[in-house]
C-alpha cells in the first residue's frame, strides 16, 4: 500500500469521525483547512518541570502565574505541599528575549491532610480560579467506580506564602453523570459567582449539560445552560468586559469510547487545521461568552494549534497574557510544557 493510499484512509477516517461524508468535505476543501497556531514554549526549571508534576490548570494571582499541581504533596516529605507560581515579569522577560534561562517557580505551601480521603489514586486537584485572596479549587475524587467533584474555598496568605483549605467551605458539585476520571476541569469566576465546568458536554454523553452557581462562600444558587461541545474542555481563561472567555477545547482519539463524540458542529461550520485534520487530537482553544442564565458559543472561530508529526500533547491549562496572547500548560503527556500562544 503506497503514502498515498494510506494518507487517504486516514483522512476518509477522520471525515466519517466527525460526522462528515467525503463529499461535503471535498466541496469545501479550501474553506475547511485553517491556518493553525504555532506554540513557543517556555522553558522551566526544579520540580514542576518534571511531568510528575501534572500540572491540572492555571490562573492569575495579582501578578503571579498559579501552576496547579494534580498532587501538592508529590514532592514534599512534610504535611505541607506546594502550589507553584511564577512571576509575570520573568514571563515577559523570557518572551522579549530579555532572559531565556529557565524560569524556576517559587510556591505557597498548602496542607491536604484534612482532605486526604478524597485524594486517592487518580484523583486530586483539577482546577483553580482566585478572586482577592480566596482561591477556589475543584477536587475530583474516584472511589469504588465513581468518580466526584468536590469545590472548596482556601485563603492566600502572601505573608507565610501559603494557602488555608476552608473545611466548611467543602461542597460536592451536583452531577447526574457518572463517567470515570471525569469531573470538573475548570473553574469560572464571574460577578462573585464561583462556576466549576465539567468537561465532558458532548451531545452523546450529557445532551443537557448545566453549570452549577455558587456564591464566594461556595453555597449554590442556581444552574444555568451550558452549550453541547464535543471532546473535553480541559481549562477556561477569565471572563473580559464583554463576558467572553476562551477554553481548551482536546481531545485523543484514545477515549473515543469514553467521550463517544459525535458530528463536530465547530468543524463544519468553522473548518479545522491541517496538522489537526490528520492527526488522532485535537488541540483548539474555544471562545464563549456568559450570561445570567447561559454559556454559549460566540461566533469567533477556534484557534486550532498546530500538533507535532510525533505525537499531541495534553493541554489542561490556559490564561489569558495581557492582550499579547495566551500562556497553556500540559498535564503529564508528554511531560510538562508551559507555552505562549500569540493570538495577533
Amino acid at each position: 500500500m503506497t503514502k498515498t493510499q494510506n494518507k487517504l484512509i486516514l483522512v476518509s477516517f477522520i471525515l466519517i469521525f466527525f460526522g462528515c461524508s467525503v463529499t461535503q468535505i471535498k466541496n469545501k476543501t479550501e474553506q475547511q483547512i485553517l491556518k493553525e497556531a504555532e506554540i513557543t514554549e517556555i522553558p522551566l526549571a526544579g520540580e514542576v518541570s518534571n511531568k510528575k508534576s501534572e500540572i491540572s490548570g492555571l490562573c492569575w494571582y495579582e501578578n503571579k502565574l498559579i501552576l496547579l499541581p494534580q498532587f501538592p504533596n508529590r514532592f514534599s516529605n512534610t504535611n505541607n505541599g506546594k502550589i507553584y507560581y511564577i512571576e509575570k515579569s520573568k514571563i515577559l522577560n523570557y518572551l522579549s528575549g530579555k532572559d531565556t534561562s529557565a524560569i524556576l517557580p517559587n510556591s505557597f505551601s498548602i496542607n491536604t491532610n484534612d482532605f486526604s480521603k478524597l485524594f486517592s489514586k487518580g484523583s486530586g486537584f483539577e482546577a483553580i480560579t482566585t478572586h482577592h485572596n480566596s482561591a477556589y479549587f475543584s477536587i475530583e475524587s474516584i472511589k469504588d467506580g465513581k468518580t466526584v467533584s468536590y469545590l472548596i474555598k482556601g485563603i492566600i496568605d502572601t505573608v507565610s506564602k501559603s494557602i488555608n483549605l476552608q473545611k466548611e467551605t467543602l461542597v460536592k458539585v451536583p452531577s447526574k453523570l457518572n463517567i470515570n476520571n471525569i469531573g470538573n476541569e475548570s473553574i469560572l469566576f464571574w460577578k462573585n459567582h464561583i462556576l466549576p465546568i465539567y468537561e465532558a458536554n458532548g451531545k452523546n454523553v450529557n445532551p443537557s449539560p448545566q453549570i452549577a452557581v455558587y456564591d464566594t462562600n461556595n453555597i449554590l444558587l442556581k444552574k444555568i445552560k451550558f452549550p453541547n461541545i464535543e471532546y473535553r474542555i480541559t481549562d477556561v481563561t477569565n471572563v473580559d468586559k464583554n463576558n467572553k472567555f476562551w477554553a481548551i477545547n482536546y481531545f485523543y482519539t484514545g477515549e473515543a469510547k469514553k467521550l463517544k463524540p459525535a458530528s463536530d458542529i465547530l468543524v463544519k461550520k468553522f473548518g479545522i487545521g491541517k496538522s489537526n485534520f490528520l492527526s488522532k487530537y485535537i488541540e483548539r482553544l474555544v471562545q464563549f461568552k456568559i450570561s445570567s442564565n447561559k454559556i454559549e458559543l460566540t461566533e469567533t472561530t477556534p484557534i486550532y494549534l498546530k500538533i507535532p508529526e510525533t505525537e499531541g500533547r495534553n493541554w489542561e491549562g490556559i490564561v489569558r497574557l495581557d492582550k499579547k496572547g495566551f500562556l497553556i500548560a500540559t498535564d503529564t503527556y508528554p511531560e510538562t510544557i508551559l507555552a505562549f500562544v500569540n493570538n495577533n
